[in-house]
């Protein structure tokens, strides 16, 4: 499971088993549906439990918050697995709170669990025990998944990161979609949807790749030239005549006992000096960089991959720069630093994986109550890729079972978002 949605379950938990402590909970005889959704607003469980806002809701933006989360309760009620289970007892919990923007985030967690784990509220609303059998669906509003990958597809050499407003964003190369439901779309591990309709990824332009491969590489060849000539240097330093004569009376007193003839000894000593003036050459050679570039020596791998990069980079205009771009591997300056960059496009090798990210705008500053972003953890990759398989009695099943049943358009209608095309 995800840190995050590990995380998240252990403070809903908690939050939970807080509330049963001031309120004593019924557990639940058997099989059934919670008759209301179990809202629990920012102020009641912030802080610890759950991200602070940057600022105390409003009385309407808990409304709202209030408000959304019973439409999803009621289109769930809709749903046969989850308002007809047959050995589990489902509910529903949410809550909100404000992310720096600021922005107006939402929690929307559907649970399948063991009745003996479940307990009933005084208002009638279930939720669950710490530690008990659960199954969860979590949805979530204007939140950037959890380490920002919709899909466990591409390949990680491909993966870089930057900083954006103060979070880590990451790039990655184009996850296979599984399928399509209420506007959204399904990734291996994600269903993702967006007020205005578009894509939730956005192409990663060339220039930027390149740049951020550009600044680590010239870091490695500094080092690795700063490694060879601080071991040439000491190289150097160990064959000074006083090294040398200090060596050598080190080892004819360690030799005393055993080699008593002096000329026994000068002949030992001798041919000590002689395989050590031998390494020292063989050493000399490894440390000095040849003068012909050579992809295949330690010295010039790294900068001729640096000298690829640079020449690519500045081989583009401002069109070139901001142009999409896709990933291949190619081990010609070695399998550590085979990524290579090329623009989207005929001219593109075949193969080559468009590079995507999480569009800028989806949590830029805006109208804090306005959702944008609209996604649900699969649970798995696996889950993503059975999304048209029958229905079965497994939590993945019942997970994207409920998201292709939702009634989308009261759901949208309730996120203030149109009708789909």
């Amino acid at each position: 499971m995800h840190k995050r949605f590990a995380s998240t379950l252990a403070a809903l938990a908690c939050s939970t088993l807080a509330g049963a402590v001031t309120v004593p909970g019924q557990s639940v005889p058997g099989p059934g549906m919670s008759p209301i959704v179990t809202w629990d607003p920012e102020a009641v469980y912030g802080g610890v439990a759950r991200p602070a806002s940057v600022r105390p809701m409003t009385a309407a933006e808990l409304k709202l918050s209030r408000e959304r989360a019973d439409a999803l309760y009621a289109a769930l009620k809709g749903v046969p697995v989850f308002a007809q289970p047959t050995r589990h007892a489902t509910f529903m919990t949410s809550w909100a709170h404000l992310e720096p923007g600021p922005v107006l985030q939402q929690q929307f967690v559907v649970y399948w669990g063991a009745p003996r784990d479940t307990r009933r509220r005084a208002d009638g609303a279930y939720f669950g025990v710490m530690g008990g059998a659960l199954e969860l669906l979590y949805i979530d509003a204007n939140r950037v998944p959890a380490g920002d990958k919709p899909g466990a597809e591409g390949r990680q050499e491909f993966d870089r990161a930057i900083q954006e407003r103060g979070r880590d964003v990451v790039l990655f190369a184009e996850p296979r979609v599984h399928g399509q439901a209420g506007g959204g779309t399904v990734y291996g591990s994600y269903w993702v949807a967006t007020r205005d309709g578009r894509p939730a990824l956005a192409p990663v332009p060339l220039g930027l790749l390149l740049e951020l491969d550009v600044a680590p590489l010239k870091k490695r060849v500094a080092d690795t030239e700063r490694s060879f000539a601080n071991s040439l240097r000491e190289l150097e330093a160990s064959m000074t005549p006083e090294a040398s004569a200090a060596r050598r009376a080190k080892r004819a007193n360690a030799w005393a006992r055993e080699t008593k003839d002096p000329d026994a000894m000068t002949r030992r000593l001798d041919a000590a000096e002689r395989s050590d003036q031998a390494d020292y050459e063989r050493q000399k050679a490894r440390l000095t960089p040849p003068p012909t570039p050579d992809v295949n020596n330690p010295h010039w791998k790294a900068k001729l991959a640096l000298q690829a990069l640079e020449q690519s980079l500045a081989g583009l205009d401002a069109a070139g720069r901001n142009a999409p771009a896709c990933g291949t591997l190619d081990p010609a300056f070695g399998t550590d630093l085979a990524v290579r960059w090329h623009a989207v496009g005929p001219d593109a090798p075949a193969g080559c994986q468009p590079m995507l990210r999480w569009r800028a705008d989806l949590l830029a500053p805006g109208r804090p109550e306005e959702v944008r972003l609209l996604v649900a953890w699969l649970r798995s990759p696996d889950c993503g890729k059975r999304w048209e398989a029958p229905p079965q009695d497994h939590v993945c099943s019942r997970i994207t079972t409920t998201l292709r049943s939702l009634d989308w358009a009261a759901v949208r209608r309730s996120l203030g978002w149109k009708e789909q095309p």
